[in-house]
């Protein structure tokens, strides 16, 4: 009782020091997700029971903090959105020879624009960037709008060889198997297909955790339940079945992808995945 006394503790010192950080944190970076040259401020996201339910360190809840929080003040794209737009220029512009600085110049080359691409949820901030594509499949799980079909990453309705390019974005955590998801993924992808992709990972622990799983059709929690959402709101996002840790990589390569890393050298939990379908 102690520890956890503490954690909420250090969790409510973490959440009160973010909301400090709600003016302009720094300006002029050019933003690889809309390509202007924006002001970045800070809105912390934590809240003390998450920083509990995930044993964050005061390290890394300031480093997710960022990744949740730091927004550019135009396109509204936090880091994590902001390394997944420089994520998927960086393996375009190898793959098509292109030579793109930015998503917005990217979606705009003629190129790309040739080219399959699914978007199974909406990619953090980057969907307004990416659905000018005109060969874009972008999907909701559970959605009710007539204009926006719902796809299950356990039971993908795409046909088998169907796109170049997948994006999710911090997705596969709120997945009950995620071996399946990753291989429903890499069987509608072409040969060669990329999955560019972020998910919720802390480097420093070696291996992931199951906070919860479906059992003969019946939710089973192994950890208290933890969601993503609004803090002290009344509002909640989807549940986390996973935690993931380093050997998140291997369950990546054993479904069949080659795995390149996208890590920022300065907040370690930026970490975007760029998988290749083997075949």
């Amino acid at each position: 009782m102690k520890l956890e006394h503490h954690l909420l503790r250090l969790g409510r010192a973490i959440h009160r020091r973010s909301l400090h950080f709600s003016d302009k944190f720094f300006s002029g970076e050019v933003c690889p997700a809309c390509g202007k040259a924006a002001d970045i401020v800070m809105r912390g996201v934590l809240w003390p029971e998450l920083v509990l339910q995930w044993e964050l360190n005061p390290a890394w809840a300031n480093w997710i903090d960022q990744r949740e929080g730091l927004r550019c003040a135009c396109c509204r794209s936090n880091l994590r959105s902001r390394q997944l737009a420089q994520s998927i220029v960086i393996a375009m512009n190898s793959c098509l020879g292109t030579n793109s600085k930015t998503l917005a110049e990217l979606v705009s080359n003629t190129k790309f624009q040739k080219l399959n691409v699914a978007e199974i949820n909406a990619a953090g901030d980057l969907h307004p960037i990416l659905k000018s594509l005109p060969l874009l499949r972008y999907s909701e799980f559970g959605s009710t709008n007539p204009d926006i079909p719902s796809e299950n990453l356990l039971n993908l309705s795409y046909p088998d060889h169907s796109f170049d390019l997948a994006i999710t974005s911090d997705v596969l955590e709120h997945v009950p198997d995620v071996e399946r998801a990753l291989s429903e993924i890499r069987r509608v992808l072409k040969p060669n297909g990329l999955h560019i992709f972020s998910v919720p990972l802390v480097w420093n622990k070696a291996h992931s955790r199951r906070r919860a799983e479906i059992i003969n059709g019946a939710l089973t929690h192994w950890l208290p339940a933890s969601h993503h959402g609004a803090v002290g709101q009344g509002k909640n996002d989807f549940l986390v079945f996973n935690e993931f840790g380093r050997d998140f990589v291997q369950l990546c390569e054993k479904t069949g992808f080659n795995i390149s890393l996208n890590k920022d050298q300065r907040n370690p939990s930026l970490i975007c995945f760029t998988a290749q379908r083997k075949d």
